[in-house]
């Protein structure tokens, strides 16, 4: 879709004889947004459509200047207002204005894939009985938008992302043999294209490209192995010495990148994922010690959570916001924040910590994070 949605409003307000004033007042919204709206610097956002739509009595479609494609800008734009939405809306309409989004464009493959991974970032704010509903409705609606992007797409790089979140899918549903069947029993080989991409641009004479594209994937590949750790420990929950040596690498190379302020998400998924090993393994005074760093992580985040590079990763920035959602994170920045409190303070796993006074200092703590985040 290319967005004419800015010189069809000035077109319609003409028409209207109105003023850029008189729609901000009747829209909600400042004069200034409406210039910009019409400059094409920013787009209304998604609950401002409607509103928009009705004034001038026409349809979203002809408002938008409907085509059946979006750029990267566009979807970037789409994913964030429709994220955002679940701070304002209920959950019920947010599902219905997605499933709309998706019918509108449903041979937008990029697309596509991103409304299923919002939806499956969101499932547990979506309606429904019980979270294992929820899991069975949602991961099968996600999975058959990943079919279809698989099956349907031309581009390869877009079928091998398909292919993953399809086998990501899989296994939330519990189907292991399926996942088996669409990924094979081994992992592939890697073959990095960034040293081949950067070499281009040395011999180009593109130095900061170069540098550009390595720091990158260093970054991400550090992300991984972050994420690679935090799956290992919960298979070495019977490995009492391998875990402690695992948990150890993973806290140095968080160290040595100075992950908390770079990539907290990760950071804390490990940490959360170490405390739940010792947990299991009556390690109360070692879980403790996870759940303090943790807990001090998540006290220095301010959310919304926006990636970005730092002294050392100073020329991602770029590439952050080339990424098929920007430098955005996938889930809603208030709903990631009290999940994390909660998978402390309402995770039966730590029953056997509620009686430590380090505990009832940690769960204090992310308590009062909770109603702060609440208040606002």
């Amino acid at each position: 879709m290319r967005m004419n949605i800015g010189p069809i409003i000035t077109e319609k307000r003409k028409e209207k004889k109105i003023t850029q004033q008189e729609l901000a007042d009747f829209i909600g919204v400042s004069k200034a947004s409406i210039s910009k709206w019409e400059t094409g610097q920013t787009y209304p956002d998604i609950t401002s459509l409607p509103l928009l739509a009705a004034y001038f009595n026409v349809s979203i479609d002809s408002l938008l200047g409907y085509e059946s494609q979006l750029n990267p800008k566009e979807i970037q734009h789409i994913y964030a207002s429709l994220k955002q939405s679940f701070e304002t809306k209920p959950a019920e309409d947010v599902l219905v204005s997605i499933r709309s989004f998706i019918r509108r464009y449903y041979s937008c493959y990029p697309f596509i894939l991103q409304m299923g991974l919002l939806i499956m970032n969101h499932v547990d704010r979506l309606p429904g009985k019980s979270d294992e509903e929820k899991i069975q409705r949602y991961m099968n609606e996600v999975k058959d938008l990943f079919v279809h992007v698989r099956t349907q797409a031309k581009d390869p790089e877009l079928i091998t992302k398909a292919l993953k979140l399809e086998a990501y899918s899989l296994l939330t549903l519990k189907e292991a043999d399926q996942v088996l069947e669409i990924l094979g029993e081994y992992p592939p080989g890697i073959f990095p294209v960034e040293s081949l991409i950067s070499g281009a641009f040395q011999m180009k004479g593109e130095t900061d490209r170069a540098i550009s594209t390595l720091q990158s994937a260093l970054l991400q590949y550090i992300i991984v192995v972050m994420s690679g750790f935090t799956n290992y420990l919960q298979v070495l929950i019977h490995a009492p010495e391998k875990f402690n040596e695992t948990v150890q690498k993973g806290k140095a190379l968080a160290e040595t990148f100075d992950l908390a302020p770079l990539h907290p998400v990760a950071l804390m998924n490990f940490q959360l994922s170490a405390a739940f090993g010792y947990t299991q393994m009556k390690e109360e005074h070692a879980a403790l010690s996870m759940l303090e760093e943790f807990t001090a992580v998540l006290k220095e985040i301010s959310f919304p959570l926006v990636l970005h590079g730092d002294d050392y990763f100073d020329q991602v920035d770029d590439w952050f916001n080339n990424l098929d959602i920007g430098n955005q994170i996938p889930s809603n920045a208030k709903l990631l924040k009290e999940n994390f409190i909660n998978a402390v303070v309402d995770n039966p796993l730590f029953l056997n910590l509620q009686e430590e006074e380090r505990f009832q200092q940690i769960t204090l703590q992310l308590k009062q994070l909770l109603e702060k985040e609440e208040e606002k």
